[in-house]
């Protein structure tokens, strides 16, 4: 004859309230997740650095003639000579067409030989 042991379970309450818990942990867990993304996403400009810098280097090569207005898909730019304190400054201005989203960025001007 088969003796049955007897088997320690655990009561319906225990496994609803760490059911409960669990759901808890994830559920903040993904709320957490979901706004670092939506920061990272918000403040993501590598793009407009990147063009800012061929900018840069078009204006110190020469190859950039100001004042300098234009516009494509994703960006508008906006580039002119300022005079503050004595000093000419380039003024360079991008601003994302998505987001509105402006990157500006000011250089001393190339002195002329």
């Amino acid at each position: 004859m088969v003796i049955l042991k007897k088997i320690k379970a655990s009561s319906l309450n225990e496994v609803l309230v760490a059911t409960v818990i669990i759901v808890l942990v994830f559920g903040i867990a993904m709320a957490i997740l979901s706004n670092l993304l939506r920061s990272i996403h918000k403040r993501d400009n590598y793009e407009q650095n990147t063009v800012l810098h061929e900018l840069i280097y078009q204006y110190n090569t020469n190859a950039l003639q100001l004042p300098y207005v234009s516009s494509d898909g994703k960006f508008s730019y906006d580039i002119h000579k300022e005079k503050e304190n004595n000093i000419e400054w380039i003024h360079f201005e991008i601003t994302a067409k998505k987001n509105n989203k402006k990157l500006i960025k000011k250089l001393i001007a190339n002195e002329e030989d």
